[in-house]
């Protein structure tokens, strides 16, 4: 109180603002198979504050981007969301996913001659193809090769394999 004066009181507010919270998409690797890929690899939560977890948000975590039935070998967007919150303000940041090649072993096949003929036709093996894929998803050719002549004594002379021409967006490739 005071004598000479009339005192008011005015309310003020006090702005309560939605805290930021980081929604990160864990990023996911696999190789070549085959199969299409769905869904996301997790995600982890930045910005939390008074002990509350994930279970304090609403909406159901979803997963989109260029990773959605992603099937070949490449590098792809997993894109999250689907979250809400009335006390925090989301915000999504994207992950990727990383098709590896998978590993095809060319391996050239044993062949044997009788001294002084000609060498007989060499041929290779492919194996480590996925998902009943076959030899009509590689182009080029390996190159398989061997040291012996006509005039090669009676022993073993290696055949060698090497990667030669062979190519592929899903596969890489070994010798054996």
């Amino acid at each position: 109180t005071a004598g000479n004066y009339n005192l008011s009181f005015v309310d003020g507010a006090l702005t309560i603002n939605k805290a930021p919270l980081s929604v990160t998409a864990i990023a996911a690797s696999k190789t070549y198979d085959g199969v299409a890929y769905s869904g996301g690899n997790g995600v982890t939560y930045s910005g939390f504050v008074n002990n509350e977890t994930a279970t304090a948000l609403g909406g159901t975590l979803t997963y989109g981007g260029t990773a959605q039935n992603a099937v070949n070998a490449n590098t792809y967007t997993i894109v999250p969301s689907g979250q809400t919150s009335s006390n925090y303000a989301i915000s999504y940041v994207n992950g990727s996913l990383t098709v590896n090649k998978a590993g095809l072993t060319v391996t050239a096949d044993n062949k044997s001659k009788e001294y002084g003929a000609a060498n007989p036709t060499l041929t290779y093996t492919i194996t480590g193809y996925v998902n009943n894929e076959t030899a009509s998803v590689l182009t080029g050719a390996p190159t398989i090769a061997t040291t012996a002549t006509t005039t090669s004594g009676v022993g073993t002379v290696a055949i060698t394999a090497a990667v030669g021409t062979l190519a592929s967006n899903n596969y890489s490739f070994a010798t054996a």
